[in-house]
C-alpha cells in the first residue's frame, strides 16, 4: 500500500490462532456467510487473515481466486465480534485494509486464472471444479503449523469432498502420485505430518446431521463442529460428551477420544461412539461398531510417533437427556491436596453430570472478557483470596444437596452469583471491592468469608451500569464492534456458566498471549501424590527453560479411578528460539513420564500413547495388561 499499514492490522493477522470459533455462530451473532457458501477456509475469517499476510507481503500473486475471495467479503462484522469475545482481536479491519492491498496491486498487475496440472484434474474428476484447487490464494489459506514446529508450512492441493467414496478416491490418488494426505476440518492441526508437499482432504462439505431423541442418539459427517451438534442435540433436551466447540466432533472422536468434563461420567474413546464410518490409508471404506473397535495398540510403556490411522467421515455418536433442574458450582481451593480429595470423593458418589478441576490461572482466563481482566481477576483471587484451584461442576438440585451433605463446612458459589461476578469482573480492583476483599484477606481461607456471608454485599459493588460497559470498549477503533458489545454485554451467552459448560466455548481464551501446547496424562486415582509431582516437574521444566506454563485441569473418571490431567505450555509458534526450548521440556518430559510409567510405583499412563487411537477402546490401555503379541 501506498500508505503505512498499522501495526495492529499486521499483528491480527499474524496472531490468528486457528481456534475455529469464527466458524461457528456462539453468540447468536451469525455466521460468515461468505464461508457457509464457499466452505473452503479462503472464504473463512481465520483463511482470510492468512491470505492478507501472503497479499501484502507481495508474495502471493493476484489470480481469480483472490478476487474472489476479495468480493465475497460483505464486511458484515460478524467476525469481529466473535474473535474479540475470544482473543481480543477485530479481524474485519484486516479485511478492509486487504481490499485497499488488493486494489492497489490489480492496477498494475494483471489477474490470472491458475494453471491446472495432472494431479488437480484427477482430484477435480472426483470432486468437482468447485472443490479441489492448486491456486495459490486457496493453498495460503489452509497455511499451518506442524505440532512443536516454527516453520509455516502450505499445502500443494486442497480437496473437499462430500462423502466417504470421494475421500477414498482422493487418497488413491494421493497414493498414485506418492503424495503425502492430511484431512482437516476446524483449522487447527496437531500433527507433524504438515508439509509443503500434501494433498490437504477439507471435510467442511461433510454437513450431515441428524439427531434420534427416542433411541439416544445422532449421527454426524466430518464437516460437523462441536458447538452445531450440542446446539441440535440441546433443542431435543439431550447433549453429549463435547469436546472443544469449535473441533469436528470425527476430527476430535480420531485424535483424542473428546476430553472433556462430561467425560467423569461418560468416559472417553469407544465409550463415545456407536458406529464410525472410515476411510483406511489406502481408500477403502470402513464401518467399525464400538464393540468392535480395538484395544490400544501400544502398551503405556512403549513411546512412538503418532501416525493417522484413518480418516472419519461420519459417527454415530451416544447422546444423553438433560435434567431439568441442572445448575453450576463453582468450589475454590487453597491447597492441591484438598482439592483433589474433595474431587475424588465426589466422583466416587457419582455427583454430577459433569465435573474438572481447574487452575486458578486457568479459570481467571475462562471467566475474563480481556486478558487486562483476567490478570486483575487472577491477582485478586490467588494473592489476596489465596484460591489457587478450583473445581466447577454442573449436578442437579438433589445432588448439590448431597453434596452440602457431605461437604458440610465447605464453601461453594452458586450459579447466579458465578454470573454476576462475570459480569463484574472488570470493576473488581475498584476501591469499593477492594476494600471487602483486603477485611479478609489475612485469613487462611479468606474466600470462605468473602464468598460467605459478605459475598451479596461484594457483588452489589462490582455491578457495572450501562454507562459504565460503555467505557470498557472506548479503546476499540470499530464502532460497530463497540455497539455490539454494549448491547450485549448481559446476554446469557456472555456471561452464563452453564451455557458456557454445555458447549465448552471458553478454551479459545487461553490463545490471547500465545498458542498453548498440552502435555497430558493418565494418574491412578489413590496416588494424588503423583499428580503433585507432575506438576511440580512440568513447572520445572517451564521455569528451567524460560516458558509460560500453568496447571490446567484434572478430570476424575470411573468414579475415582483414574484422573485425566493436562498442563500447559504457551510460546509464540513463530519464534524459532521459543520452540527449540519447547521441544526441549517436551523431550525431558518424555523421559520423565517413562520413569513414572516403569518405576515401582507406576500408576501414569502417558496421553501420548491414545494420540490418534480415539477410535479404540481405552480399557486395554488403563484396566489391563494387554499384550499386543496376543
Amino acid at each position: 500500500m501506498g500508505e503505512r499499514i498499522p501495526t495492529r492490522i499486521i499483528d491480527y493477522a499474524d496472531n490468528c490462532r486457528n481456534c475455529g470459533m469464527c466458524r461457528i455462530d456462539y453468540l447468536g451473532t451469525g455466521r460468515c456467510h461468505a464461508a457457509e457458501e464457499h466452505v473452503n477456509f479462503g472464504h473463512h475469517p481465520h483463511g482470510r487473515l492468512k491470505i492478507f499476510r501472503a497479499l501484502q507481503s507481495g508474495e502471493l500473486p493476484l489470480t481469480t481466486e483472490t478476487q474472489k475471495v476479495i468480493d465475497s467479503c460483505t464486511l458484515c462484522g460478524a467476525c469481529n465480534i466473535q474473535c474479540y469475545f475470544q482473543i481480543e482481536m477485530a479481524p474485519m479491519d484486516v479485511f478492509e485494509t486487504k481490499r485497499k492491498v488488493f486494489a492497489e496491486r490489480a492496477e498494475n498487475e494483471e489477474i490470472v486464472k491458475w494453471a491446472s496440472d495432472d494431479v488437480l484434474d484427477e482430484l477435480i474428476a472426483v470432486v468437482g471444479d468447485d472443490w479441489a484447487f492448486n491456486d495459490p490464494t486457496i493453498l495460503a489459506a489452509y497455511t499451518t503449523f506442524g505440532s512443536l514446529n516454527h516453520v509455516e508450512n502450505v499445502p500443494m492441493y486442497v480437496a473437499l469432498p462430500k462423502d466417504a467414496q470421494e475421500t477414498a478416491e482422493i487418497i488413491k490418488i494421493a497414493n498414485k502420485h506418492k503424495i503425502k494426505f492430511l484431512p482437516i476440518s476446524s483449522g487447527t492441526n496437531s500433527t507433524n505430518i504438515m508439509q509443503d508437499k500434501i494433498i490437504m482432504i477439507d471435510m467442511g462439505r461433510m454437513k450431515h446431521l441428524e439427531v434420534n431423541k427416542q433411541e439416544e442418539w445422532a449421527e454426524v459427517g466430518a464437516g460437523i463442529m462441536a458447538f452445531d451438534l450440542q446446539k441440535a442435540c440441546m433443542a431435543e433436551g439431550m447433549r453429549f460428551s463435547i469436546g472443544e466447540s469449535a473441533a469436528g466432533v470425527c476430527g476430535n472422536q480420531v485424535s483424542t477420544g473428546i476430553h472433556s468434563f462430561f467425560g467423569y461420567k461418560k468416559g472417553m474413546m469407544a465409550d463415545h461412539y456407536i458406529e464410525a464410518e472410515f476411510v483406511t490409508m489406502d481408500g477403502q471404506v470402513v464401518t467399525q461398531t464400538s464393540d468392535e473397535a480395538p484395544g490400544m495398540p501400544t502398551k503405556p510403556s512403549d513411546y512412538y510417533q503418532p501416525s493417522l490411522p484413518c480418516i472419519c467421515t461420519k459417527l454415530r455418536l451416544k447422546i444423553y437427556p438433560v435434567q431439568e433442574d441442572e445448575t453450576i458450582i463453582f468450589i475454590p481451593f487453597r491447597e492441591m491436596d484438598e482439592a483433589l480429595d474433595v474431587t475424588r470423593e465426589l466422583a466416587e458418589h457419582e455427583i454430577g453430570a459433569g465435573m474438572g478441576l481447574l487452575g486458578i490461572e486457568v479459570l481467571s482466563e475462562f471467566l475474563s472478557i480481556t486478558e487486562e481482566d483476567a490478570e486483575n481477576f487472577l491477582d485478586v483471587a490467588q494473592y489476596y483470596l489465596k484460591i489457587n484451584y478450583a473445581t466447577l461442576m454442573m449436578l442437579t438440585q438433589s445432588e448439590l444437596a448431597k453434596f452440602e451433605e457431605l461437604f458440610p463446612d465447605l464453601t461453594y458459589v452458586k450459579k447466579d452469583e458465578m454470573q454476576r461476578m462475570i459480569k463484574g469482573i472488570p470493576a473488581i480492583t475498584g476501591p469499593e471491592a477492594m476494600a471487602i476483599v483486603e477485611d479478609v484477606m489475612d485469613d487462611d481461607k479468606p474466600y470462605d468469608d468473602l464468598f460467605g456471608p459478605k459475598f451479596d454485599y461484594f457483588l452489589q459493588n462490582i455491578e457495572l451500569s450501562t454507562d459504565e460497559i460503555e467505557t470498557l470498549f472506548e479503546h476499540i477503533d470499530s464502532n460497530q464492534l463497540k455497539r455490539t458489545l454494549n448491547q450485549h454485554y448481559f446476554d446469557p451467552e456472555y456471561n452464563d456458566p452453564e451455557y458456557w459448560f454445555n458447549y465448552r466455548m471458553f478454551s479459545p481464551r487461553f490463545l490471547r498471549k500465545h498458542w498453548f501446547f498440552s502435555i497430558m496424562y493418565f494418574v491412578d486415582g489413590d496416588k494424588p501424590e503423583l499428580i503433585e509431582q507432575i506438576c511440580e516437574k512440568n513447572a520445572e521444566f517451564g521455569e528451567q527453560y524460560d516458558i509460560e506454563h500453568h496447571f490446567c485441569y484434572i478430570m476424575p473418571m470411573d468414579g475415582g479411578k483414574r484422573f485425566f490431567l493436562e498442563y500447559e505450555y504457551f510460546a509464540n509458534q513463530r519464534d524459532e528460539d521459543q520452540m527449540n526450548r519447547l521441544r526441549k521440556i517436551f523431550f525431558l518430559l518424555s523421559n520423565e513420564s517413562r520413569r513414572m510409567t516403569t518405576n515401582e510405583t507406576k500408576g501414569v499412563y502417558p496421553v501420548m500413547n491414545t494420540l490418534f487411537n480415539g477410535l479404540n477402546k481405552r480399557q486395554y490401555y488403563l484396566y489391563s495388561n494387554f499384550d499386543e503379541e496376543k
